[in-house]
């Protein structure tokens, strides 16, 4: 079961290099022709935005040594909390991250975690941020396309977009269709942390005028391993109001995220 969640934190705190073709297109004819400054403000039109979100998830790990399914419940409000708990028939774990703090407990081994995201001082996780994990979750650029230069690498189905210089710690490469320009690939290297992550979101569903994906499929490599998350949403709406509950069990050990990880 560590291990289990050892990769949910990987999958929530490592939240690209080479460009290469995975997709395919049943129209041969692809219209590619915008300039960059179009490109962007397409981008812009089309991106999710959203005040709450409540929605399920199943998600599946897959180490190459073995494989696990974890049922969770999604809450959101938009770059202020992501409260997430998980159960395997019975609940198993719960966490609620905000823009300062993360609270985590489990239940297998009885512990929790309770410490603030202002400053990362154990050197294991790259800068976090409630922004970076929505976005990576539900479909949006990792970081923010107004506030960087970029250029479009040629491919012949999809927009590429990277960054004309190197960011510091995270390095992201974007495709996007040229049909409604929803974002269907991003490939993010965390360099301070050697690690990479590509994420493809598909069968996008409509929900208030915007396209959000159902399916996400999620590789890590890091240290020469890798770790393949499959998320399938399922009944998502957008409350007005959100509760976001959460109390550690009494008796539960206090740990840190090094623990956890190990």
């Amino acid at each position: 079961m560590n291990k289990i969640l050892h990769t949910g934190i990987i999958v929530f705190f490592t939240v690209l290099s080479a460009c290469s073709v995975n997709k395919t297109n049943s129209n041969n004819t692809v219209d590619l022709s915008l300039d960059l400054k179009s490109v962007v403000k397409e981008i812009r039109k089309s991106e999710n935005k959203f005040k709450n979100l409540r929605n399920r998830a199943k998600i599946k790990f897959d180490n190459g040594k073995t494989i696990q399914s974890i049922n969770l419940n999604l809450r959101v409000a938009k770059n202020e909390a992501l409260w997430i708990s998980a159960s395997m028939i019975v609940p198993i774990a719960k966490a609620l991250i905000t823009k300062d703090q993360l609270i985590f407990y489990e239940q297998f081994q009885g512990t929790y975690i309770d410490t603030s995201l202002k400053y990362n001082n154990q050197g294991i996780l790259p800068s976090v941020s409630i922004e970076l994990l929505q976005n990576i979750l539900f479909g949006n650029p990792v970081v923010d396309i107004d506030n960087r230069k970029w250029k479009i690498i040629q491919n012949p189905l999809q927009y590429v977009l990277t960054p004309l210089n190197n960011l510091q710690h995270i390095q992201p490469t974007l495709f996007f269709s040229p049909k409604n320009f929803v974002l269907e690939e991003q490939r993010i290297y965390f360099s301070s942390i050697n690690t990479l992550l590509t994420v493809e979101y598909d069968n996008f569903t409509s929900v208030n005028n915007k396209n959000f994906p159902t399916d996400v499929f999620m590789s890590i490599i890091q240290n020469g391993q890798i770790t393949k998350i499959t998320i399938e949403y399922s009944q998502i709406d957008f409350p007005d109001n959100l509760t976001f509950p959460i109390k550690v069990p009494e008796g539960y050990r206090k740990i840190n995220i090094n623990e956890l990880l190990q």
